[in-house]
C-alpha cells in the first residue's frame, strides 16, 4: 500500500472550492479533465455508500468505473469528500479531498490517496512510486479555482 497526503492553500472562500470537488461535473472538469460523465448508479440518502459510474479519457478510449462514496463531510469550516474503485482490476484507490477554512478568502486543501494492490507482488513497484503527481495536481487544482475566482471577481465588477 502507497499512501501520499499534501496539502496547499486556495486563496478563495470554502464555499467556493467546493463544487469542484463535489456537485457539479462542469467545475469538476476543471481540475480532473479527464472525467467526461458521471452517472448515480445508486443513491443513498446520507451521500455515504452512493455508487457513481464514473467515465474517464484514457487516450482514445473512455474508461468505466464504479466509484463509492466512503465519507462526505459538508459543514461551514470544514467539507470533505472521499471515493473509492479498482483501477484496472489491479489496485485500490482512496481518494480524500478535505477543504479546511483558514478565514474568508483561504482555504486549506488536503489531499489524500491511497493506492492499495490487489496482488501483494505489485506493492514492490510502489516503492519506486514519487509524490510528483499529486503536487503537480494540488497545482493545476489551486491554479484552475483560483483563475476562476478571479475571473467571477472580475464580471462581478462589470
Amino acid at each position: 500500500m502507497k499512501k501520499w497526503k499534501k496539502e496547499i492553500l486556495l486563496n478563495v472562500p470554502i464555499e467556493f472550492a467546493w463544487p469542484y470537488f463535489f456537485g457539479d461535473l462542469a467545475k469538476k472538469k476543471k481540475i480532473f479533465p479527464k472525467v467526461v460523465d458521471e452517472v448515480i448508479i445508486e443513491q443513498k440518502e446520507t451521500i455515504v455508500g452512493t455508487i457513481i459510474k464514473q467515465g474517464y479519457q484514457n487516450g482514445s478510449l473512455t474508461e468505466e468505473f464504479e466509484v463509492t462514496i466512503k465519507k462526505y463531510k459538508n459543514e461551514a469550516n470544514y467539507k470533505a469528500f472521499q471515493e473509492s474503485f479498482v483501477l484496472n482490476k489491479r489496485f485500490r484507490i482512496t481518494t480524500e479531498y478535505e477543504l479546511e477554512r483558514q478565514s474568508d478568502k483561504v482555504t486549506k486543501f488536503i489531499y489524500t490517496s491511497i493506492n492499495k494492490p490487489k496482488n501483494p507482488l505489485l506493492s514492490i513497484f510502489q516503492l519506486f512510486g514519487s509524490d510528483e503527481v499529486i503536487v503537480n495536481f494540488l497545482n493545476k487544482a489551486k491554479t484552475a479555482i483560483e483563475s476562476d475566482f478571479e475571473q467571477n471577481l472580475h464580471e462581478d465588477l462589470l
